[in-house]
């Protein structure tokens, strides 16, 4: 049951994560397209649906990316950036919330499993580090924490 969920939850919880990058791209661009992935960025995952300039494209997979097109002054890409981790954030805080309400069952599993997996997303994506090529090029990026980093640094 654990493994289950955590197929189920993990993919969910990455595209979520990604819209929030999303969010914060499109909150401050009034022109940049969204692109969201889960799974490989590259022409092996085509989109499979758009929304307004949000454009999916989605393999079941455990690694998301978002993508905007053309460049981002300063501010624009410090929100894209947090906009992730806040998702992550937010998603997590729902789900404690929601299980201070005496939720039994199935849908109290689910919150669980929700709140854990966001906890250890948001530590991970927040942490400033690189990650290995030899773990292969669609998880070879730094986390959204190095990224922060490096443009508060202007490098």
């Amino acid at each position: 049951m654990n493994l289950l969920l955590i197929v189920i939850v993990v993919p969910i919880s990455l595209m979520l994560h990604e819209i929030g990058h999303g969010i914060g791209t499109a909150l401050t661009s009034k022109t940049h397209h969204v692109h969201i992935y889960l799974g490989d960025v590259g022409d092996n995952n085509k989109e499979n649906f758009q929304v307004g300039r949000f454009h999916f494209h989605l393999q079941w997979a455990f690694n998301g990316r978002c993508r905007w097109g053309g460049g981002l002054n300063k501010q624009q890409a410090f929100f894209s950036l947090l906009g992730g981790p806040i998702m992550t954030a937010l998603i997590m805080i729902l789900c404690v919330f929601l299980l201070k309400l005496d939720i039994e069952g199935w849908l109290r599993i689910i919150l669980i499993a929700f709140a854990e997996i966001n906890l250890y997303i948001l530590i991970f994506t927040l942490v400033p580090n690189q990650l290995p090529r030899r773990l292969g090029p669609n998880w070879s990026f730094p986390s959204d924490g190095l990224q922060i980093v490096r443009l508060l640094r202007n490098e």
